[in-house]
């Protein structure tokens, strides 16, 4: 967990006891029963320890923390994103209405501001978990769970993200068929990035079903978009620009301007990789204009990198890396990294350099990947070129 980890193994961390209290307690177990799941997993972890950790204390050994993962099936990532949220307690309002806190955690996920956005919700579902009337309980705290699975998704924190919508889907019963869908459709969008295709396809599939038959139009639309994603990552581009362009009318149509840009900047991608560069350029530069127009940081820092992959593609290296560098800027705000970009151009930059054949230039841009590797979840074309790379290199070390 590199510096968080080395920052809390003394004094331990509040965050993480938490979290281990929350696991514990969402299975019923007492600490004489995790000590006893612990040894069955073939590991060592008593009351006493454990009591510590929770308490914040202490903090476990990773070997500790893999037993942990095990006996209440998360993965280990989990802890450490879990640590790595300490960066935005800072930002948590004191109190709040818990309406108004869901209202301002979605104006900072529409500015682009995901670390602000989470401690919004964070403190609406600690006060709706306090006060919330029984009658409300269930659709309140978990429309707030599905808000802060999206804000968890946007910081790259993916297994966050997947548990809180299990939790709200755990009484999908009690919850209305547009946060139902909402929440199936985040999930499919989530196991995309995971590189779980198929089962996003199937969640896609069934979300755009309970959209149509509800009459939810921005659902169907987002809907839409998942399953583009998906397909692309299958190769299938001409059913993902399909998806795309209906996905666009559907949300012009909701006065969805964000969710459309978004929806733009995949079809140009598309366009260009079907070899349609003049079409895909284009659409690009006009969503760049869109994104400054509308103040939506991270689109503008996601059009940049779309426009240099296709410079890359077309040959024009100056062009796509001063593109690179301009998304590079905008994929740092407030002290919040979107590691998916940065990686993403990194990868290019790493590639222009070999192309090129400047070994320093081509080793620092790969240092660089390794750092950015580290803290990304998400998987997409990039992620597992790079990975397969450093395989083969520990394969013929």
């Amino acid at each position: 967990m590199g510096t968080s980890q080395a920052q809390v193994s003394h004094k331990g961390s509040q965050r993480l006891g938490k979290y281990l209290r929350r696991l514990r307690s969402g299975y019923g177990y007492s600490l004489r029963r995790v000590e006893e799941r612990a040894r069955a997993e073939g590991g060592e972890i008593d009351n006493s320890q454990l009591s510590r950790y929770e308490k914040g204390i202490c903090y476990p050994s990773f070997d500790k923390l893999r037993v942990l993962a095990s006996v209440f099936n998360v993965s280990i990532q989990s802890f450490s994103d879990v640590v790595e949220l300490e960066a935005y307690e800072d930002l948590k309002p004191e109190t709040g209405n818990p309406d108004e806190l869901v209202a301002q955690g979605g104006d900072a996920l529409r500015r682009g501001d995901s670390g602000l956005a989470f401690a919004h919700y964070e403190r609406a579902l600690e006060s709706l978990l306090d006060t919330a009337p029984v009658d409300k309980r269930f659709e309140l705290i978990g429309e707030v769970r599905v808000y802060q699975a999206i804000a968890l998704r946007r910081l790259g924190k993916l297994s966050l993200a997947e548990q809180e919508l299990r939790n709200a889907l755990r009484q999908a019963e009690h919850l209305s068929p547009k946060l139902r869908t909402r929440a199936v459709l985040t999930l499919a969008g989530i196991h995309a990035h995971q590189g779980e295709r198929f089962l996003a396809e199937l969640e896609a599939g069934r979300a755009l079903e309970l959209a149509r038959a509800e009459g939810l139009d921005r659902m169907a639309a987002m809907a839409l978009h998942t399953m583009a994603d998906v397909l692309s990552e299958q190769g299938r581009y001409e059913d993902a620009v399909e998806k795309s362009r209906e996905a666009v009318t559907l949300y012009e149509e909701c006065g969805e301007q964000f969710e459309a840009i978004r929806v733009r900047i995949n079809l140009a991608t598309y366009y260009v990789v079907l070899g349609k560069f003049r079409e895909g350029i284009r659409l690009l530069q006009n969503t760049l204009q869109d994104s400054r127009k509308g103040k939506h940081r991270r689109l503008e820092s996601l059009t940049w990198s779309a426009l240099g992959d296709a410079y890359f593609r077309t040959e024009d290296l100056r062009r796509a890396r001063r593109c690179f560098r301009e998304s590079d800027t905008l994929a740092v705000y407030n002290d919040e990294k979107h590691f998916d970009i940065l990686f993403f151009n990194a990868y290019f930059e790493w590639e222009m350099a070999r192309l090129e054949d400047n070994p320093t230039r081509a080793k620092i841009a790969f240092g660089r990947l390794k750092v950015l590797r580290a803290s990304l979840e998400r998987r997409f074309p990039e992620v597992e070129a790079f990975d397969e790379y450093v395989e083969r290199g520990k394969a013929h070390a």
